[in-house]
């Protein structure tokens, strides 16, 4: 019918549109009914079609519609539709019969007949409308409020109706059945009221369907009383309310196929207002029926047996509520404890159909509404090693588990199946599905690390038996290697010994000649017969010759202490006195008059070897006086804490940076060149720095901001 219907109707229809298109129409009606006089003969055709022409216009829109509309209510709006068509039916052949053939229908006829086929398809509408919370006291509650409501408000609308319409003589149950229509209408109107207060999911519906039934309530009931007294006509301004609810019915589906892409309302826990209503409807409606029964006894004298029986009925009713209302608080607890737990969750029947399922259990199949998958078979939910027959079997006598696969994306689950005996010994399933596949992935994990974990075992078992050869055969290396140092250390010793003894022969043999050459010298210095180129001569003879008996010297310290046999005697000294000494001793040398000697206060006494600080000293000096042809050479001292600081600053060119590296290494010079014009050994700074160093001081050097060198070191101060 869709397909037809889209091929009549191309076009996309708008609601706000048909909204305009069904206002000009009421608009042109009642313009017509105001000019136009009762007893005109066209009347009656015009009258018809305004209530025909809407109800088919509303069974277009509907199946027009019915793809566009949400799912969670296409199913009502399609029963509506039907009962629509078999209205439709019923006015059609009332409109051919008194407007085209002229011929007056009785008040009980073939258009009757199709106009009652459609409540029913109506109240199975209003039935099949969903809730947002299937917890069945909820439901049966609302079908019991339901019910209690229509009833008081059909028996009340039936007294009512039969005492003012129903005329003595007016054809018998023939004449009563105009009256059927507002009583109908009546029920139609409270279960939307119901529905309205109880379901907040389909309130939009719900309104729009209250609001078109009460119109069409209005025009029953009028033609229902002009039935009774045989006054009726068509096209009389009562028939407006037929085509006020027929086009709000149109113009519904519209609305609603306009609303697919929202979501419907989510349950919630708390009631609102208009539930709280509701719970107070039935009551109230009972309680006007009983005080109107007992109130018309009293008025009429005459008592209504009906009222008084269906009072008592739906009293009995109100009774039945309460238990339910009790029994329900009590068990809405599990209802939402079944309902949030977080695990897919359902119940089945022993042949695994689902009965009921939570909304995780929803969410995992990617389903939008519960009443999806109500009915559906475990074997087009799960897969698994075994027959769902097999493990329901299992489950009926005792709790069963099995590993599965959601079929609708390989997810596996841990199925729990267990036996549920109900009191009339029908057994039932319940199964709780727990996701694996966090563990899936854990395990997977862990089986490949232990299978990596093999793969560096065995790798280390070789490396340990490779090492065990390469630790045996290197351990037969080593003491290959120690035997041959021992041997070469030994051969070392010797030749240490060889060169110790060569270096003392050799400084001893030239010991022996340098110092007669240096008293020779002096003696013939002594005498005055020189003449002064001669004496000159021999001064510089006897400087090179004590020159060369210092560096003996030097060598033969310097040996002695990498031999380990240099013995140093520390003893406390007054610094001064060492300083005057050796100042005394350098005072033939060029320029020993720029020396001056700084010494702070009263120094304490230091800790050191006499000879070995004057050696010191002398390098120092002798260095001063070499390298700083000009300017003063100054020896400052003066206490530092626990400990002397002795400075020997001179201002002469100072020392590059990239050569201050090697200013503390043995046989180092700053000018090895041939013609170097101040000639050294450079072992100078290396003997005092491994003097200084063996009586716990070091030497070091700093480049004073006006120029020059500064080499200074500590002593320590004598207790």
């Amino acid at each position: 019918m869709q397909r037809l219907l889209s091929r009549v109707f191309p076009w996309q229809i708008r609601w706000k549109g048909e909204l305009v298109e069904a206002l000009l129409f009421l608009a042109v009606y009642i313009a017509y009914l105001a000019v136009r006089p009762v007893q005109a003969p066209d009347r009656a055709l015009v009258g018809n079609l305004a209530v025909l022409v809407p109800l088919v216009a509303a069974v277009i829109l509907i199946f027009r519609s019915l793809p566009a509309i949400p799912a969670y209510t296409k199913r009502t709006w399609l029963y509506l539709g039907l009962a629509l068509v078999f209205w439709t039916t019923g006015n059609f052949i009332r409109t051919f019969y008194e407007a085209i053939l002229t011929i007056r229908l009785p008040a009980a006829s073939v258009a009757d007949l199709f106009n009652f086929l459609a409540y029913p398809f109506l109240f199975y509408a209003l039935i099949i409308t969903p809730f947002e919370n299937r917890y069945a006291p909820l439901r049966f509650r609302f079908l019991l409020d339901a019910t209690i409501s229509s009833g008081a408000v059909a028996t009340l609308g039936w007294l009512l109706l039969n005492r003012s319409l129903v005329q003595p003589g007016a054809g018998g149950l023939a004449g009563m059945v105009p009256t059927i229509y507002p009583i109908a209408d009546m029920i139609l109107v409270m279960i939307l009221v119901n529905v309205l207060l109880a379901n907040r999911k389909v309130r939009r519906t719900s309104i729009l369907w209250g609001l078109s039934m009460l119109a069409v309530l209005i025009s029953d009931y009028y033609y229902s009383s002009l039935t009774s007294f045989q006054s009726y006509q068509a096209g009389n301004p009562g028939s407006l309310g037929w085509t006020v609810g027929y086009l709000l019915l149109g113009l519904g589906a519209l609305i609603e196929a306009g609303s697919q892409g929202r979501e419907a309302s989510q349950p919630s826990a708390a009631p609102d207002l208009w539930a709280r209503l509701q719970n107070l409807l039935p009551f109230s409606l009972v309680l006007v029926l009983f005080s109107y029964v007992l109130l018309d006894w009293q008025l009429r004298g005459q008592f209504s047996v009906l009222g008084l029986i269906m009072s008592l009925l739906l009293s009995l009713g109100l009774i039945v509520r309460m238990g339910v209302r009790a029994g329900e608080s009590e068990l809405h607890k599990y209802w939402q404890l079944f309902s949030s737990l977080a695990e897919p969750t359902f119940i089945c029947d022993d042949r695994g159909r689902i009965l009921l399922g939570n909304p995780a259990l929803v969410q995992a199949l990617g389903l939008e509404q519960e009443s999806q998958i109500i009915g559906k078979p475990l074997e087009r939910i799960f897969d698994g090693p075994m027959p769902p027959a097999e493990m329901l079997a299992r489950a009926e006598h005792q709790d069963f588990n099995q590993e599965v696969t959601l079929h609708l994306h390989q997810t596996p689950y841990l199925l729990s199946l267990s036996p549920i005996v109900s009191e009339g010994r029908k057994v039932l399933i319940a199964g709780v599905t727990h996701d694996l596949s966090e563990q899936k992935r854990q395990q997977e994990t862990i089986q490949n690390a232990y299978e990596q974990l093999q793969v560096v075992y065995r790798q280390l078992e070789d490396l340990n038996s490779q090492l065990e050869q390469k630790v045996e055969e290197r351990t037969r290396n080593l003491s290959e290697a120690y035997l041959q140092l021992e041997e070469q250390n030994k051969i070392l010793q010797a030749l240490d010994q060889l060169k110790s003894d060569f270096v003392s022969m050799v400084s001893h043999e030239l010991r022996t000649p340098l110092t007669s050459l240096t008293g020779g010298l002096e003696l013939l210095l002594n005498g005055k017969r020189w003449r002064s180129n001669d004496r000159t001569n021999l001064l510089l003879m006897k400087s090179e010759i004590q020159r060369l008996s210092r560096f003996v010297e030097n060598i033969l310290d310097l040996s002695a202490m990498e031999a380990g046999r240099l013995s140093l005697r520390p003893e406390p000294l007054p610094l001064k006195a060492v300083v005057d000494e050796v100042c005394a001793k350098l005072s033939a040398l060029p320029g020993a008059e720029r020396i001056q000697v700084t010494l702070s206060g009263e120094l304490p006494l230091v800790l050191a070897d006499g000879a070995v600080l004057q050696g010191v000293f002398n390098h120092l000096i002798d260095n001063a006086l070499k390298y700083a042809e000009k300017g003063p050479v100054l020896i400052e001292a003066f206490q530092d804490r626990k400990r002397v600081r002795v400075q020997v600053t001179d201002r002469g060119p100072g020392i590059p940076r990239e050569k201050r590296r090697l200013l503390f290494q043995r046989f180092q010079r700053l000018d090895a060149r041939d013609s170097q014009s101040v000639y050294g050994y450079g072992l100078g700074l290396y003997f005092s720095r491994r003097m200084l160093q063996a009586m716990d001081s070091d030497l070091a050097y700093e480049a004073p901001a006006e120029g020059g060198a500064r080499f200074y070191f500590d002593l320590k101060v004598a207790v």
